[in-house]
Formats: structure tokens, sequence, C-alpha cells
């Protein structure tokens, strides 16, 4: 991609400039970062020929205008930076090359693994880095993904590599969750239990591998800050947390909805785009990350563990770890009782 940068910055024809790029569109880097973005949930959210017209755009600015991808939209600005500085994307390439990337990677799985039950393992896993200027980090099927673009960058525009061992350990503790809906579940009781299981994995993550603080559920180690702890992350926090009434009643609103039939699968796939997953630090890690981290301060790793393995089991020990410890979590929402039984009897009572 920077050999395509630089030859449309050195005047290459329109021809030559996209037939590079397909080229390197064609890569499997890039059809992993094209599944990412066109997951079952938002399909055609970004498609390959406006992707590519976008960074065409770059040198030949009729390809591509304003307002006819939304994500395309937010990454114009990045590519326009490195485009318009190809010194430090080619600096910040050899430092690339430059660095352990094993050994890095291989601390970063020792910290997921060590918040994962017994018997959850990480599998063996790609690292992909290729400039998107879209999601900083993702994590589909067998590969996790990093936008060389915004790689964490100090003033000089040096790649921070605490800052990615964080992100690579966040990524990789989603890859180590094995959890399954437990058999003999009617729809609606599927239904509400993958609602409750979206919540794991970026609660856990966020809570426990970069320990996040909360609105109510304090951080686990009150003397670290994890580089992942943005200031534009600590802003969505500042948002969530004087909402967080308002998240959880919706919370308990889904999972009823779904429980009754309301709330289909396929609704309830509409509904996680338009508001559970939507947003840079979307409601799903803050409301998952106080739920997580409640049961955890209330019953440790084992009831931890007890939570990820059974998401029924999720809302009675958030409940009895908000009873049990006032003094730690004494501020936070508790759940309707009928809510809780409900989660429990998910697939038990047919």
């Amino acid at each position: 991609m920077y050999r395509v940068l630089v030859a449309m910055h050195d005047g290459a024809s329109e021809t030559r400039a996209e037939a590079m790029l397909d080229s390197v569109l064609d890569t499997r880097a890039y059809t992993i970062m094209f599944h990412h973005y066109n997951r079952v949930w938002r399909p055609n959210h970004l498609p390959r020929p406006v992707f590519r017209d976008m960074i065409s755009s770059l040198a030949f600015p009729a390809r591509y205008s304003a307002g006819t991808n939304e994500r395309a939209d937010q990454m114009l600005p990045v590519w326009r930076t490195y485009y318009g500085d190809l010194a430090v994307y080619e600096k910040n390439l050899r430092q690339l090359d430059q660095t352990n990337l094993q050994a890095m990677v291989r601390e970063a799985v020792r910290v997921a693994q060590s918040w994962l039950p017994p018997g959850w393992t990480i599998p063996d896993f790609e690292v992909v880095i290729l400039p998107s200027g879209g999601s900083k980090a993702f994590s589909i099927d067998t590969a996790q993904g990093y936008d060389f673009l915004q790689l964490p960058r100090d003033s000089a525009k040096d790649i921070q590599w605490d800052d990615l061992r964080s992100t690579i350990a966040h990524e990789s503790h989603h890859t180590g969750q094995h959890a399954a809906i437990p058999t003999s579940m009617t729809a609606a009781d599927s239904v509400d239990y993958r609602f409750l299981t979206l919540f794991t994995a970026e609660g856990t993550a966020t809570k426990f591998v970069n320990d996040f603080p909360g609105g109510c559920v304090p951080r686990i180690d009150p003397d670290r800050r994890d580089p992942a702890f943005s200031p534009e992350v600590e802003s969505w926090w500042a948002r969530y947390t004087p909402q967080e009434r308002d998240l959880m009643d919706r919370f308990v609103a889904t999972f009823e909805r779904a429980r009754t039939g309301t709330v289909t699968s396929d609704s309830l796939t509409a509904e996680m785009g338009a508001f559970w997953l939507n947003g840079y630090v979307s409601p799903v890690y803050f409301i998952g990350g106080e739920l997580y981290g409640a049961v955890y301060l209330g019953f440790g790793k084992p009831g931890l563990f007890t939570v990820m393995r059974d998401a029924r089991e999720l809302l009675p020990l958030y409940n009895e770890a908000v009873r049990k410890t006032p003094r730690l979590l004494g501020s936070c929402v508790l759940l309707p009782d009928s809510t809780v039984r409900h989660a429990r009897a998910l697939g038990r009572e047919h």
C-alpha cells in the first residue's frame, strides 16, 4: 500500500494506480478486512469498490464524493493525513519491521489467558496489520486485524508498543471464549441467551484485560491505568455513567421482550447494530463491564468463570454481588427479581 501511495503521489496515471491498488486489495489481509466490515448484521457496510475509490480519490478527487458511504467518509480524513506525510508512514513501517511482534503477542496472550476459565485456550491466530482508517482493531474467525494508520503513536509519531500490546491482549481474550448456547432451548430462550452472551466478550475483556473503570463498579486494580483507556474512550465512559440506570432499564426491557418472543433473532440482530454495538465504544462495553465486574468483586474468579461459562447465572450473581458488597457496589442498579428468575430459568422450564 505504501508503494501505491508513493506512485499516486509521484503522478502515476489513474489506470496504473487503480491496477496497483486492486493488487493490494486482492491480498488475504484485505480479504479479512472486508469480511470484518461486511458482517451479517451490517452487510454491504463497506463494499470493496467504494473503499478502492475512496483511496484513489487522494490523487483523483472525482473518484469519490462525500456522502457516498458513511464508513468511507469516516476513513478518508485518516488516509489524507498520511498521504500528506508519507515520511511518517515510511518511518512507522521501519519501526514495525524492527519490532519483535511475536514476543509482544506472546505476552499479550499470557495476560488474556489469565482471565479465561480453565479449559478455555486461546487458539492460534493471525495478526494482520494493514492500513484501513476505520476500526482500530477487530477479531474475526481466526484473525485479528489492526489498522496501521491508527496504531498508537506518541507526539513524535513513533508507535507506542505498550498500547498495541494491550489491544492485542483484549482481542486475544475474545478468541479464547468458547461458551455455547445450552441445548434444549426454545427459540425465544435461545434469542434471550444470545442477548446475554452479547455482553460477555467486550465486557470481560474491557473490565479485566484492560482494567477499565465503571460507572458504579470500580477498577479491579486501582493502581493501574491501561493505555487502552484513552481520552476518547474516557469521554464515552463519562457519557454512559449518568445514563447507567437508563441503559440497565433498556437491557432488562430487551431481555424480557425476547423472552416473550417479541424480539426475534432477526430483530435482535437489528437492535445490536442500531444500539448495543453502535458507536466507537458501544454500550455493550460499558454494561458488560458493569455486570461482569460486579460478579468478580462479589465472587472472585470462580464466580466470574461460572457466569462466563453459563450466561444464565450472570444476572443472579450480579444481583447477589451488589447486595453482598455494598461498600464497593452500593450505587449499582439492582435488576428486577423477576428478570433474574427468568434468566436462570432459560432452557430449564420446558
